[in-house]
């Protein structure tokens, strides 16, 4: 092969940041050591630069454009992390981590094998595996609880046959098993706290057919000191619902770390992290009898949180039932104000009445007119100091979190180009 082509080659991959490893596996069987001489020639000739271990085009080095372009990102995410651009930046308090594509075509293969074509399928709370199930264009009928409306309305978009795949708009935690009916398979991936995974195994044992398959995601046995005891007691409570447990499979679910985790994780120090560290154990339960029990208390889950959205950085607000007329103020709870753990056992968590996207904690005194500023956001002009103080606090940190997810978005990009480099042919 000329020369020349290969050049011409590995300056049009560079034309984004890339590893020696991605450039190796697309320069067609070039061998590894002439590559590595081509590359060095053409640094010299000052086509092409390497920056900390990545290979890109010397015009966008010299041009501070080492960065990879959002839309290029966001592409590239899309292909490995499900659906990325219809799901929302990800908030602390919605416990959400993300399922690789890896994952999700795992699930997507194992609903098919539990089933047969007639067979129906209940998804609790993961659109995106709805949505690959709908793309991959699977044979039997599958069924979404989802409550969120900003992802329904992105799942109806994509203009599935209703016939067939059907989006049931409610709260899991208070739907009726009666008004979803019956189904051969339940799959679900609760937040890891028996509190939320009680609630979707109730509702599943009480949909599935006899003989029929519940499929949960938990957490591994170092997620926390407790989770000994509390795998115990989620197998008897899975008993005491007709539930055998058939396999299970550690580590088997990969989960990409979300923005509020890498900013946690970058708060605390930890660095050169891999972006799909967390992976969850897959349980696969048999329905063997009918069992009625009472639905579990809802009161330790429902969210005293009222969120807001400005410029696409989400805002929780713990709204107190009380008003106060004292002037507004927002005070920092931790150095730097991000908070460095993502753990709800942290104590400093039940002091903050407001909380960001990412991961940053305040508290305010005025938790009714901090809501209100929200509201009236680039709307109306604040009037007195504190609010005029307020405003500023709000938009100094919309704009700091919008740099910092871009950073986000490229590291992920970095990250993950190199881990399938170096795992997949």
């Amino acid at each position: 092969m000329k020369l020349e082509f290969i050049e011409n080659k590995i300056v049009s991959l560079c034309s984004q940041p890339r590893t020696f490893n991605f450039l190796a596996k697309n320069l067609m069987g070039f061998d590894p050591i002439n590559i590595l001489n081509v590359l060095q020639n053409l640094e010299k000739r000052k086509k092409i630069t390497s920056i900390d271990g990545m290979w890109t085009v010397y015009d966008n080095a010299q041009n501070n454009e080492i960065s990879i372009s959002e839309n290029e990102s966001r592409l590239y995410l899309k292909k490995h992390m499900g659906h990325f651009n219809f799901l929302k930046t990800p908030h602390p308090l919605d416990f959400e981590w993300r399922n690789s594509t890896e994952s999700l075509n795992y699930l997507t293969n194992k609903v098919q094998s539990l089933n047969c074509v007639t067979d129906k399928t209940l998804i609790l709370g993961m659109p995106t595996l709805f949505a690959t199930i709908f793309l991959k264009d699977i044979p039997h009928k599958a069924t979404l609880i989802e409550r969120n409306k900003p992802i329904i309305e992105g799942l109806v978009k994509m203009r599935f046959d209703k016939n067939r795949y059907n989006i049931f708009e409610a709260d899991i935690f208070q739907t009726e098993p009666s008004s979803l009916g019956n189904y051969n398979c339940a799959i679900m991936d609760p937040p890891w706290y028996p509190a939320y995974c009680y609630q979707f195994l109730w509702l599943a044992s009480q949909c599935v057919e006899i003989g029929g398959y519940v499929c949960i995601s938990l957490p591994p046995i170092n997620t926390r000191p407790t989770i000994g005891r509390e795998r115990i007691n989620l197998y008897t409570y899975c008993y005491k619902q007709g539930l055998y447990l058939e396999s299970l499979q550690p580590q088997k679910l990969q989960y990409v770390i979300p923005f509020f985790e890498f900013n946690a994780f970058r708060s605390a120090g930890v660095k050169d992290l891999n972006p799909i560290w967390r992976k969850g154990d897959f349980a696969l339960f048999r329905k063997v009898k009918n069992v009625y029990n009472q639905r579990p208390r809802l009161e330790e889950i429902k969210s005293p949180w009222i969120e807001k959205e400005i410029d696409s950085i989400r805002i929780r607000v713990k709204k107190e039932k009380t008003k106060t007329r004292e002037p507004i103020k927002i005070n920092s709870l931790v150095k730097g104000d991000i908070l460095p753990t993502v753990s709800t056992r942290d104590p400093l968590r039940k002091n903050a009445n407001i909380w960001t996207s990412g991961n940053r904690i305040f508290k305010t005194n005025n938790t009714h007119a901090f809501l209100d500023l929200l509201d009236n956001y680039g709307k109306k002009k604040a009037r007195t100091n504190e609010e005029k103080n307020a405003v500023a606090f709000i938009k100094t940190i919309t704009k700091i979190e919008k740099n910092e997810n871009k950073n986000y978005i490229d590291w992920l990009y970095y990250e993950l180009e190199k881990q399938i480099d170096t795992s997949h042919n």
